[in-house]
């Protein structure tokens, strides 16, 4: 299953990782009246454990983890992996 939707001022893509282990998750956010033809004012990937609480977090609670990766402190080149 892919995921490419907006959350608020967040455009969220997400899909299966290579390898099916993991799901993809990426969050943009923009700012109020921003164009989405200028660069985000950030970007921050993390990546779910690919199982059934992981799916449920990704498709169906949606919203709760973008607010929670919204909240995250990622440095950059810092692989996330969030286990549900």
């Amino acid at each position: 299953m892919e995921l490419d939707n907006w959350f608020g001022n967040c455009k969220v893509r997400s899909f299966p990782w290579s390898g099916g282990t993991r799901i993809y998750f990426n969050v943009m956010y923009y700012a109020c009246g921003q164009s989405t033809n200028k660069p985000p004012v950030w970007d921050k990937t993390v990546y779910i454990t690919n199982n059934p609480a992981g799916q449920r977090l990704v498709y169906e609670l949606t919203d709760s983890l973008v607010n929670y990766v919204k909240s995250m402190i990622i440095l950059d080149e810092q692989e996330v992996v969030i286990t549900a």
